[in-house]
């Protein structure tokens, strides 16, 4: 059903170029039609399809191909509803029919909750299960790039709490978690193409698990910094935001002490912490 609702927006999208949000339509205008890029390319999806993907939860993992396509129409989606927005009444006269008499900034808001409740409980907790797959994460990265860094963050932290309640994640999580520490224990320079691609192997496919074991790891053992900077040059654009996360995550947790009994020098876990993000953005 899923394949079957999200055929027609995907077709589109496959004939058209989504043009960038915030980009007046008015400068791309079809020579033959005179219609502009927007008309052609309008996605507007139904609310049932947004409850079977809620419905779906994570087990969209079974078919990947799926879970790219119905990532890809829903970025098309939101741009669409973006530029409703930005082109004014004018274009909302136009698909006041299509959007339901809805105005468009309320149109906009309504696309942005449903395709946050899409990423939270069906496109990253499936991301988890499938295989390593780095084309499916890319996917939903350009998707959740369009929204502000606080909705991202707040994501990721529903995203782990939420995995309680599936017992395949725990299972995939815990797997990943005992899998990058054994891969962490042999990291050396000698090795190190071979394991760091390994790691960001582990890490396309449970990549918030991964991260946050690897900063563990590296808050108690300041040697693993420069082999671990290196392995990360293969890690993804969304993996990276997940490390942004994590580390300011680490950073602003409470109940541990910045500074060593003396008051002056810092704990050795933030001087690790620092040292690694510095290292890291050099790079």
């Amino acid at each position: 059903l899923i394949e079957k609702t999200v055929f027609p927006a995907y077709k589109l999208v496959c004939q058209t170029q989504i043009p960038t949000a915030g980009v007046s339509s008015g400068s791309n205008v079809d020579s033959e039609s005179g219609s502009s890029s927007v008309d052609r390319s309008f996605i507007y999806l139904p609310k049932e399809l947004f409850e079977m993907l809620a419905s779906a939860g994570p087990y969209l993992y079974r078919d990947a191909l799926l879970l790219q396509k119905t990532t890809r129409v829903l970025r098309a989606y939101y741009l669409c509803a973006m530029e409703l927005v930005s082109d004014g009444d004018g274009a909302f006269s136009s698909r006041s029919v299509t959007i339901g008499n809805q105005n468009p900034r309320l149109h906009l808001k309504d696309a942005r909750l449903r395709i946050e409740e899409a990423l939270g409980t069906c496109l990253l907790p499936s991301l988890q299960l499938i295989p390593a797959n780095p084309a499916v994460g890319q996917e939903i990265w350009e998707l959740m790039s369009l929204l502000p860094y606080e909705v991202r963050y707040r994501l990721y932290g529903e995203w782990e709490r939420d995995d309680e309640r599936f017992p395949m994640i725990l299972a995939a999580r815990q797997t990943a978690r005992l899998d990058t520490r054994r891969i962490l224990k042999r990291l050396a320079k000698e090795n190190l193409k071979q394991l760091g691609r390994m790691v960001a192997k582990l890490a396309h496919a449970n990549p918030m698990t991964v991260l946050r074991t690897i900063v563990h790891q590296i808050e108690a053992y300041r040697d693993m910094i420069a082999p671990v900077v290196d392995a990360f040059k293969y890690l993804t654009q969304l993996e990276y935001d997940i490390l942004e996360y994590v580390v300011i995550e680490r950073l602003a947790q409470g109940g541990r002490e910045k500074l060593k009994d003396d008051g002056l020098n810092l704990s050795d876990w933030l001087q690790s912490l620092a040292s690694f993000w510095g290292h890291l953005v050099v790079v």
